[in-house]
Parts: C-alpha cells; structure tokens; sequence
C-alpha cells in the first residue's frame, strides 16, 4: 500500500456525505415541483370559501368547487399568530387586525407583502375574529410596544365597528389557544331547502364575472354618515386605538381602511341580478343606545344603496383624523383595480386573493414611505 492511500473509511464517509447531498436535493427539488408535498401546506379550493359557510342555503354548487386556488405553506408561532416569511427576533413594524391581516387562506398576507416593500421585517399580530378590543390587547401582550417603530392597524369596515361593541367585555382569548384552525370544504348539495341566490353576477369592460357577496357585510355599508358617525360602535372602535398609541407614544400608529368586497364590486352588479340582491334588503340605523342595528328596510333603492357605500368609510376616516392618526384608504387602490377588470377578492369568500394582498400591501408601503408620522 502507497503511503498517499486514502484510508477506506474514509471513502465510505465521503459516499456517504455525497449521498446524503444527493438526497436532500432531490427533496428540495420535489418541494419545489410539488409544494402540496410540504408540511403545513394549504391547498385552498373554491368550496372553503367563508361565504357557503355563513349563507349555505342561498348557494348553487359550484362547477368547480375542488379547483385549488392557491397552494401555500402555513404555520402559527408558539403565540398562535402567522409566521411571517421574513422571521426576525425583533419587528419594528406590528400589523393588526383580524382574518383579513392573518390571511390564512392566503399564499403571502398583506405584512409580508409590506416588509418586502418596506424592506424589514413585520411582525403579523392579525387573527380571525378578532375586532378592535382583541387587536389592542393583542398588541399590549405580544406587540413590544416599547421597541415599536410603526403600528398598522387593519380595519376591515364588515364587521370591525359590530365586533367593537360585542366584544367590549370579553376576556382576551390568545390565539394560542384556539386548536381548530381547519378550513372546511361546505358540501351544499348535502343542505335542504335551498333558496339559491348565488352566485350572481357583474360586468365590467364587457367582461361578465360571477360573484357572491354576504349579505350582511353589504348591508353593513347601507347606512347614513351621520348613524356611523354618532354610534357607540365607533367610539369604542377610537378609544381602542388611543390605547393602542398610548402604549407605543415613540410609534406611528395609523389605521388601513379595508373596504368589504360589496364596497368594490357592488355597482357592477348586473340589472338582473340588482332585484334578487334587493328582496331581503336591510338597513344600518342606530337603536335607543346608539348602537349599529340593522332593520328591514323594504324601500330602498338599489341606487340609494350604492349613493351610501362611503358613508362608513367616511365617518371612520373623520375619527382617526381626530385621533391624529394617519388614515390609509385602500378603497381607491381596489377601485381601480376592478375599473381595469381584475378581481382582488375570492368569488365565493370574504377576503382577498393574493392580488389583493398585494395591492394592499404594496399601498400601504408607499403611504408609509411618503407620509412618515411623528411618533
């Protein structure tokens, strides 16, 4: 044996390591081809849309309810909130607000789309259900309000000013303990007595789109300025975000406005489809207590129903101004979007695709970057 001669063990390692190589390329190289292979990975499809959930009885099985419409990877920290794709120890950027913001059936939410642009890491303290009292407490709790730069506060106008006045007195549920996190497929050929609705439809440029809207979000927006402007709902919904500043007085804190997929889409509605919409029609008024309620309101118009789609929108925007909160609009951002055609919402959910998140994301970026507020 030459004195150079390489031991045999040491060959066997050196296979060994070349193998083991080989393997986990090829494993990546499956991810890669085969995202659904991954673990946590979310294959959302039309029929996990909240929509046949919440108004199952009103809906026509879809043609396509199996087609996935975004496979992606998902998973919670050990607080219970989604794990941004851009981890760090420390955030200077908090992102609250409720499904729209934790976006769980979404490849990559609004924050991670916004710390992309911004180019540092966002903490994401958004989760399902939650509503103004639970966004506060979940930024106290997990937020590092001392160490905060920037606080975004996601208020979706559907069901924000309800959920501050139902949820005023609750104790604070962290997400943590939440287990059942599934999202599942609704079989509406098993449900009797059906009152098919939807889907309907909207045109736009020539272009005909099926649609489904919860009704309750669109009746949500059909109320006068002044019954927003007055409620108990939005006062609750402003002292929840002084808190929110008081507890990071070194941060900007500005609120993101997200209008309900009807605040976009609805004046597309077809003129066929305009009386089915109107035959259970509700309206926004405040009771004795000064709290939102809904009641029949047979009379309306659907013109006068489409005139009062900013009035919400408007009284929200008057309160963070008097608050001295900067007010990101997203409403023009989505707007124009559908003028050109494109469909930012999922047909049969409440919340955005991924283009969505990304014109939301991308738009808050841009507000952050050009109006820079004074902690």
């Amino acid at each position: 044996m030459t004195a150079n001669r390489r031991p045999a063990w040491v060959l066997n390692v050196i296979l060994i390591g070349v193998g083991i190589t080989f393997a986990l390329l090829l494993v990546g190289a499956a991810l890669l081809l085969f995202p659904q292979l991954r673990p946590n990975t979310i294959r959302f499809t039309v029929e996990m849309g909240d929509i046949f959930y919440h108004q199952a009885a009103w809906m026509s099985p879809p043609e396509n309810g199996k087609e996935v419409l975004a496979t992606y990877w998902l998973e919670w920290d050990q607080d219970g909130f989604r794990v941004p794709h851009w981890r760090a120890q420390d955030y200077p950027v908090v992102a609250l607000g409720d499904s729209f913001t934790e976006a769980p059936n979404a490849p990559k939410p609004w924050p991670d789309v916004l710390a992309t642009a911004l180019e540092m890491p966002v903490r994401n303290l958004g989760f399902r259900g939650f509503g103004p009292r639970e966004e506060m407490q979940s930024f106290e709790i997990y937020g590092q309000p001392q160490e905060v730069q920037t606080v975004v506060i996601g208020f979706f106008e559907g069901n924000d000013l309800s959920n501050a006045y139902t949820t005023r007195n609750n104790e604070f549920e962290p997400p943590s303990a939440v287990t059942d996190r599934s999202m599942i497929p609704t079989d509406i050929a098993a449900i009797p007595d059906r009152d098919e609705r939807y889907p309907m439809q909207i045109v736009i440029n020539g272009e005909i789109s099926d649609i489904a809207l919860l009704e309750g979000y669109v009746w949500m927006l059909n109320g006068s300025y002044e019954t927003y402007r007055d409620s108990r709902n939005l006062a609750l919904t402003a002292r929840n975000w002084r808190a929110i500043a008081e507890a990071a007085p070194q941060a900007c804190v500005v609120v993101a406005y997200f209008p309900d997929k009807s605040h976009i889409y609805l004046p597309y509605l077809t003129a066929e489809d305009q009386p089915i919409l109107m035959q259970k029609t509700m309206q926004t008024v405040l009771d004795n207590r000064d709290r939102l309620i809904q009641q029949p309101a047979p009379e309306m118009t659907f013109d006068l129903i489409v005139a009062n789609l900013d009035h919400q929108r408007n009284a929200v925007a008057e309160m963070a101004a008097t608050g001295g909160l900067p007010f990101i609009d997203l409403t023009p951002v989505l707007a124009e979007a559908a003028a050109n055609g494109e469909l930012t919402y999922y047909t049969y959910d409440t919340h955005w695709n991924q283009r969505g998140h990304e014109l939301a994301g991308n738009a808050i970026a841009a507000f952050l970057e050009s109006q820079p507020c004074k902690g």
